[in-house]
């Protein structure tokens, strides 16, 4: 019942309105896909430019737009299901268990999706979900997925298509395993703890040729090899570490601060309290993982989902402990047992009645005050050559704009092209839209002819102050300025 629970929670925390600034450009690129018939290979959508653009989410971007908005959140809901499904047996809980302690770091986990909405991303948590399921059960010995072992490479053409930025994870954990198995060929180690764990040679052969595969299975995609090396790159790119939110390291201030700092480092104490052997492997996937999640909360989700197998094997608290604290509790088990079965159902019920009426009140979508309808239509009136708006409501700029079928005439300046707009214009838009640089400088550089920014950003109030720029128009999400 309590893994039942921990999904049920997990799947109504997920399904709300959608307001991912990211959701919205994906949808538009996918209408000009499936439109043009078409990948694109250099941006689209911006007056400036032009620039080279590898689009590594083509796939999910064209699927995003066949199936609407509803249907979007309708596939998220299933995969993460699937990918609940897969997390529970990585932790290898039982589902005739009502109560085990490791459901609790997946409850964590199924929480903390909330914040991932309808996006190529989760694909990539799916994706990752069965790589270590089939990858490291294959290792361990399991002869059914010897078989299975060779579904990677086909998974990882999937990947590439759907989501190449984080597709380089399938070579990577073959390649690290390797590595580590030709470390203890190499130093040799008189304690079983290490040499149990090198790879028999029929596993060594397999590995090798899997990953042969795998690498010839990231070059089918419309960017040939270069999506090899893609991922890395992407990573590199310091200006998306520094200018956005989901890129940046985590926060531990306050009480989701707390929240966080949890799902981090459970893993690493279990790992420090567990009496079991880890393999060489296990310990450093952990470790560079753990020090992914610091650099860039983006990696949280990824880190949790491979913690989850080393929680569900090496969990220190074994089943003699559980016996030993369950013992003093032993007469009012079925009073305890009762309790927590209606605590479980007053929290589904109020978590859903909560996700539902938040739904019903504003519907598939919600532009969480990005731009009004009305402001969208009064900047395509204006037929602006040098478009301003804000980096963070450029995906819904552009989601409006195709709706009113007004993007053939009206160019913007940035939206969440990150990998595009990183080097020069991710930077420079941010410190126009907050002030942080100098800003008047920037405007006559760009010469912008209407500028279109949020009512909570400063810059209405540095163009009030200045002669070159007049109001045009204004609403409760935002200001209008034109050049005099």
């Amino acid at each position: 019942m309590g893994i039942i629970f921990t999904f049920i929670i997990g799947l109504l925390m997920s399904f709300e309105p959608i307001t991912d600034n990211d959701w919205f450009w994906h949808y538009v690129i996918g209408h000009f896909i499936d439109t043009n018939k078409v990948i694109p290979s250099s941006e689209l959508f911006t007056w400036h430019g032009p620039y080279n653009w590898t689009s590594h989410e083509w796939l999910t971007e064209w699927f995003m737009y066949k199936i609407g908005p509803m249907g979007c959140l309708i596939a998220m809901l299933i995969i993460f299901l699937f990918l609940y499904i897969l997390m529970s047996k990585l932790l290898k809980v039982k589902l005739k268990k009502i109560f085990d302690f490791r459901l609790l770091y997946l409850l964590l986990m199924t929480v903390f999706f909330k914040v991932t909405g309808p996006r190529p991303y989760i694909i990539s948590l799916l994706f990752m979900a069965y790589l270590v399921y089939i990858l490291f059960n294959y290792i361990d010995n399991e002869k059914k997925y010897s078989k299975l072992i060779y579904t990677i490479p086909v998974l990882q053409i999937l990947w590439v298509n759907f989501h190449g930025g984080s597709s380089s994870l399938p070579y990577i954990f073959i390649i690290g395993v390797l590595m580590c198995h030709i470390f203890l060929k190499i130093f040799k180690f008189k304690e079983d703890r290490w040499t149990n764990n090198i790879l028999s040679s029929k596993q060594l052969k397999t590995l090798l040729i899997v990953l042969g595969l795998t690498l010839i299975g990231s070059c089918i995609n419309p960017f040939g090899y270069k999506m090899l090396l893609y991922p890395f790159t992407n990573m590199a790119d310091t200006s998306m570490l520094d200018n956005i939110v989901e890129w940046a390291s985590p926060s531990f201030h306050g009480v989701l601060g707390i929240y966080i700092f949890l799902i981090i480092t459970i893993p690493v104490f279990n790992m420090i309290l567990t009496k079991e052997k880890m393999k060489l492997h296990e310990i450093g996937f952990q470790l560079v993982l753990f020090y992914m999640c610091l650099k860039s909360q983006r990696f949280i989700g990824m880190y949790g989902i491979y913690s989850i197998w080393t929680l569900g094997k090496y969990f220190f608290v074994t089943e003699n402990m559980y016996e030993i604290l369950k013992k003093p509790f032993e007469k009012f088990e079925k009073v305890i047992t009762i309790s927590f079965c209606i605590i479980l159902v007053l929290v589904v019920g109020f978590v859903g009645y909560k996700q539902i009426k938040v739904f019903n009140s504003v519907g598939v979508i919600d532009n969480d005050g990005y731009y009004s309808d009305e402001a969208v239509k009064k900047v395509a009136e204006l037929k602006p050559k040098k478009l301003f708006n804000d980096f963070g409501g450029g995906g819904y700029l552009l989601y409006k704009l195709d709706e009113y079928d007004l993007l053939k005439d009206t160019k913007i300046f940035s939206y969440g092209l990150g990998d595009v707009f990183s080097k020069e214009i991710l930077p420079k838009s941010i410190e126009i839209g907050e002030l942080k640089g100098d800003t008047r400088e920037l405007i006559e550089h760009y010469n912008f002819d209407v500028i279109l920014t949020y009512k909570a950003n400063q810059l209405h109030y540095f163009l009030d102050e200045i002669e070159e720029y007049e109001l045009y128009y204004q609403d409760d999400t935002c200001y209008i300025y034109i050049q005099k």
